[in-house]
């Protein structure tokens, strides 16, 4: 038996886990869990200490198998013009709402965000922008909430068609709620 192949295969492994922040929780337990209720939608991760409750209206779960991660979630509504999608990370992994603003313009490869300003609304920290989606003024938030060592990433957009009205957005994450797990 080679032992230095065996090594070298654990310390690998370990890395993989490491960077992917798995780290002793298994798949099952570091995976997003969704509840449809008959109001809300109940998300949760069974390691975090928070379940994040979000308004229903008529949203439909958006195929997430091309995500970079296990926790992330994103519904639409069409007939509300309204999207909502997001993560769950550990709080160690925030860095601050300005940060990871520049990070996901770093990476973004749309038209530029116009109309940004930086918020608070109730306990998020909020980045208010707006993307020219084929001339029509798409509105934008990017919300970011750390509770009970975990940290929250939404973002939520209202859709541009036609002449029906756009979603009321900061009204939606008001309805947002983020309790403790007991």
């Amino acid at each position: 038996m080679n032992f230095g192949i065996i090594k070298s295969s654990i310390a690998t492994i370990s890395c993989i886990l490491l960077i992917s922040g798995c780290s002793s929780h298994s798949l099952e337990e570091s995976s997003l869990t969704a509840k449809e209720l008959d109001q809300t939608i109940e998300l949760t991760v069974p390691v975090s200490k928070v379940t994040l409750t979000i308004p229903k209206l008529n949203l439909v779960k958006q195929d997430t198998s091309n995500s970079q991660s296990y926790r992330y979630f994103n519904y639409w509504d069409t007939n509300a013009q309204l999207g909502i999608s997001g993560w769950f990370e550990h709080e160690s992994r925030f860095k601050g709402a300005q940060f990871h603003w520049r990070e996901f313009l770093s990476t973004w490869k749309g038209n530029q965000p116009t109309n940004v300003s930086f918020e608070k609304l109730n306990d998020w920290n909020v980045v208010r922008y707006n993307i020219d989606v084929q001339g029509c003024s798409q509105s934008n938030v990017k919300a970011y909430l750390v509770q009970s060592e975990t940290w929250l990433d939404i973002h939520v957009s209202s859709f541009c068609n036609g002449d029906i009205p756009k979603a009321d957005i900061l009204n939606y994450i008001k309805n947002i709620a983020v309790v403790n797990k007991v």
